[in-house]
């Protein structure tokens, strides 16, 4: 929250410092609208890093051909204007926040062995993403004109919570961390339960530049339709632990740690239906 604040409070004091007295020539200084987002990641696998830790042998682990995929989603979106002149306006665009699929891609590796095999996995881990934009745009055209082209640019801020994973991750790594670990610890004959399982999930938040084009269309003075086409360039890292149990003394211990960049980079389209006063 901190980064927003920083993010949108210069862009906030130059709109009340400069534009407290600004006004169109029609009067009608605000709009609002509401309609349907749709998000599309231009996502591609990162790799997985991360280090193992007791009772495995202590080492860095390296997946490079594995990763996650953001896959499209659909929210509702409000778009909030303030118009400083007939032709510029700030925005600020919310969305109710969409759950988000992550698809998993190649095979997490430890030891030279799989431990997980993400590709069987359509959907590894879900996350609701709450994304607030704030946009500069400079409409083209009269305020009277009834289509009216804009462009525009400024800044999302992409906060992820909620991140879940398959449960059935579990059950596999059960599996394979526990055959490593009885291949290391041969004296439990092949008995040996460290209890693998996957700890909690972070995303981290992030804020990135976004440009938009969209053209609005007046139905009459008061009410217009509105449809646009933005790109955010959207990065993050997803970090994970594996836990587990110590076969010496039985207590809890990191078994693995790992993270992943993954880029979204999403193409967002929205079409809504306001009203300016």
């Amino acid at each position: 929250m901190k980064k927003l604040t920083l993010a949108i409070l210069p862009l906030a004091m130059f709109a009340t410092t400069n534009f407290a007295h600004a006004a169109t020539s029609d009067g009608k200084t605000f709009g609002v609208s509401a309609g349907w987002l749709h998000v599309m990641p231009q996502s591609g696998k990162q790799g997985v890093y991360g280090q193992t830790g007791a009772p495995l042998p202590v080492l860095q682990s390296s997946s490079p051909n594995a990763g996650f995929e953001v896959q499209d989603s659909d929210t509702a979106g409000i778009m909030l204007d303030y118009f400083v002149n007939d032709n510029v306006s700030l925005e600020l665009v919310l969305g109710a926040p969409p759950e988000m699929e992550l698809s998993g891609k190649g095979s997490i590796s430890v030891l030279g062995h799989d431990v997980v095999g993400l590709d069987k996995y359509s959907t590894a881990a879900t996350t609701d993403a709450y994304t607030p934009t704030i946009t500069g745009r400079y409409h083209f055209g009269s305020i009277n004109n009834r289509i009216r082209p804009y462009v525009g640019a400024g800044l999302m801020y992409a906060h992820f919570s909620n991140v879940e994973a398959d449960p059935k991750i579990n059950g596999e790594l059960a599996q394979r961390i526990n055959g490593i670990a009885n291949s290391l610890y041969p004296q439990f004959q092949g008995k040996l339960d460290v209890k693998p399982n996957l700890g909690k999930i972070k995303v981290d938040d992030a804020i990135a530049p976004i440009a938009t084009l969209g053209v609005d269309v007046n139905i009459n003075k008061n009410w217009f339709a509105t449809a646009s086409v933005s790109y955010a360039q959207l990065s993050t890292k997803a970090k994970l632990n594996v836990n587990g149990l110590s076969p010496v003394d039985g207590s809890n211990v990191t078994l693995l740690t790992g993270q992943s960049k993954i880029e979204i980079n999403p193409v967002v389209t929205y079409l809504g239906l306001g009203y300016r006063f």
